[in-house]
């Protein structure tokens, strides 16, 4: 019984050591003479068809595809100025990742750009209300009726978190 009291306490502490650890990991500083920022670029999807979400659905992964080169010009053209205003020159390109971390909360993609009626589903059935007015002038509801729609997100962004690295100034 003992036995298994101390491989629980074991196994207690090595939880304890990854949780304190991970955090301290994850705040690690910047590598010296480099370089963070962030990039992103939008594009407007264009699906050849607007009623067919696999239409929606492929120009939404076509957006995504071009908006991502977009990103990584504004993240080098963003680098370039600070490293510029820090009277250093931009290295190349060391470390990217999708999804750029923000101490504000949330930092993803635009409302609808995954679907508004799920992930992939840009078309689905909606109600609508219809209202009629009362004799007193008050809007009463009546009934509501379906509808089969289609949205389309009004555009799609890439934001890539990315460090380059820098060359300091040759000593004077």
């Amino acid at each position: 019984m003992s036995h298994i009291r101390s491989a629980r306490a074991a196994g207690a502490a090595v939880l304890a050591t990854l949780v304190c650890a991970a955090p301290a990991a994850a705040q690690a500083p910047a590598p010296p003479n480099t370089i963070t920022v962030t990039g992103s670029g939008s594009v407007k999807p264009s699906p050849q068809d607007r009623k067919s979400n696999a239409s929606i659905a492929k120009a939404v992964e076509d957006a995504e595809a071009a908006a991502t080169p977009l990103a990584i010009a504004d993240g080098r053209a963003r680098a370039a100025n600070l490293a510029s205003l820090a009277g250093l020159t931009l290295g190349p390109l060391i470390a990217i990742s999708e999804g750029a971390p923000s101490p504000f909360g949330f930092y993803g993609p635009v409302y609808g750009q995954q679907g508004t009626f799920g992930p992939g589903k840009f078309c689905g059935t909606v109600r609508v209300p219809i209202f009629r007015r009362t004799p007193n002038g008050a809007r009463k509801l009546v009934r509501t009726r379906t509808r089969h729609t289609c949205r389309i997100p009004p555009q799609v962004t890439e934001s890539l978190g990315m460090t380059f690295a820098t060359i300091p100034p040759p000593p004077a």
